[in-house]
């Protein structure tokens, strides 16, 4: 009896081999680090272009991505200053045709994050998953092409320090 439960699977498997069938998957972690420190203040928006072809573990499996897992933006926010304020960040397709307020032709991707002033959040992971707000656009992008603009967006008369920050995307990829 203990042999057949050995050998069923072993028999399924090479059934699966024979037939060209064979299924490879897995989940892999594509991490890109953001600019460090990032200050913005409110009457500054700060962007940055992503290139997630920098990264290889994107650039080794992206042309085998078959869904986005998971994501989150992770850092440190640091309010600087005594007012209360809001931190949003959203994404731009398109960093050509990305001009003027991100709010004319872009996606809010997270938040708001409120900070009292004089205050200061570590954004882990849980934290960042309830944030999250256009998470279409990022997966687009993951699936896309990978090139994509980031704004940083402050509400209130705040100066605001992110440190430590990444934007991680969890992918599922097939061979």
């Amino acid at each position: 009896m203990n042999v057949i439960r050995r050998v069923m699977p072993l028999l399924a498997l090479a059934a699966l081999a024979a037939a060209g069938c064979m299924l490879t998957s897995g989940q892999f972690a594509v991490t890109y680090g953001l600019p460090d420190p990032i200050i913005v203040n409110s009457s500054v928006v700060e962007t940055f272009d992503v290139d997630l072809n920098t990264v290889s573990e994107y650039n080794d499996h992206k042309d085998q991505i078959k869904r986005v897992e998971d994501m989150a933006l992770v850092g440190q926010f640091t309010n600087n200053g005594a007012s209360d304020g809001q931190v949003e960040v959203w994404l731009v397709r398109d960093p050509s045709q990305a001009i003027g307020p991100p709010q004319q032709n872009g996606t809010r991707l997270w938040g708001p994050l409120t900070l009292a002033g004089h205050a200061s959040e570590k954004v882990d992971w849980d934290r960042s998953a309830a944030l999250f707000d256009g998470r279409q656009a990022l997966i687009d992008e993951v699936k896309g092409d990978g090139n994509f603009r980031l704004y940083i967006v402050t509400t209130g008369p705040v100066n605001v320090t992110v440190t430590k920050g990444s934007l991680i995307v969890v992918v599922g990829a097939a061979v």
